[in-house]
């Protein structure tokens, strides 16, 4: 049975190389030994630096709003992305590693709205409906590599390299070292994240019983995803505009374009996939965001 199948059936048979592979007791200890080591690091950091918030303007802090809440309403709706993930594959690794992923994106929903609420931007998590589209997108793809696909390559790597890494340089920029800190210990997770991601994708479509209709669902999926992603990142979002209006970027095409170029970054490291069909905004291909 290809865990592909967007159906959920019990196998009679595990082999024992599932079994040992991310599932053993040993690696779930080594990952809560890990996380709390780095979770005493994080709380250590922020306390110390918390000292500069009464530094910040307000200026600097409307501008980062927008971007701060829509990251972590995105993390807390994560969760039940990943959940869909579990649901359709019946392969204990990757229902392992899938698991640990899913306590990742509920741990930083929690330490990224305690930095929104130490900054004062919001006292409840809401964003604007159009922020939404994409996960309701990626929550209604009916097979395990599409919505592997959909989860790695657009909201984990694509999202998290633009918004994330946006937020930590902005921080730094602005003196905003506790904001800086938290997304940094973020990204650690999110690292991980996106290198599994990447290996589950490339081994869902060398395992599927027909490799060359998984590679065309991603075609398909590209030219669905990829312009939902870029309204919610572009130059006309939400984000953008503040980002811009606050003088915390230069230029709205040019950060749209980098959100692009990162998508295209992280599919290269995918073997095989055909050329993509889609062309970005304005007519961008992926040499021209590559050269």
């Amino acid at each position: 049975m290809s865990f592909m199948n967007p159906v959920t059936v019990i196998p009679k048979h595990v082999p024992d190389e599932e079994l040992r592979t991310f599932g053993t007791l040993d690696s779930y200890e080594e990952y809560i030994t890990h996380q709390y080591r780095d979770t005493m690091s994080l709380l250590e950091k922020y306390r110390e630096h918390r000292t500069h918030d009464p530094e910040l303007s307000a200026e600097y802090r409307n501008a980062m709003r927008p971007i701060m809440l829509t990251t972590c309403w995105g993390e807390a709706q994560t969760t039940a992305q990943v959940a869909q993930i579990i649901t359709k594959t019946n392969r204990p690794t990757i229902q392992y590693f899938y698991a640990t992923h899913a306590l990742d994106e509920v741990r930083h929903t929690q330490i990224e709205w305690r930095r929104i609420r130490d900054l004062d931007l919001a006292d409840s998590l809401d964003v604007p409906y159009e922020q939404t589209e994409l996960f309701r997108f990626v929550n209604g793809l009916p097979s395990f590599v599409e919505i592997v696909y959909g989860q790695v390559c657009t909201l984990e790597a694509y999202s998290a390299h633009v918004l994330f890494n946006s937020i930590i340089d902005l921080a730094k920029q602005h003196g905003d070292l506790a904001t800086a800190v938290t997304y940094e210990y973020v990204m650690h997770d999110e690292v991980r994240h996106i290198g599994t991601g990447l290996r589950v994708v490339k081994e869902a479509i060398d395992s599927s019983p027909d490799p060359e209709e998984a590679q065309f669902r991603i075609l398909d999926l590209e030219e669905k995803l990829l312009p939902i992603t870029i309204r919610k990142l572009g130059r006309d979002s939400a984000i953008a505009h503040s980002l811009y209006e606050s003088g915390l970027i230069a230029d709205k095409r040019t950060f749209e374009f980098d959100g692009f170029r990162q998508y295209l970054i992280f599919r290269s490291k995918i073997p095989n996939l055909p050329p993509m069909r889609y062309q970005g905004p304005d007519g961008w291909t992926a040499a021209d965001a590559l050269e």
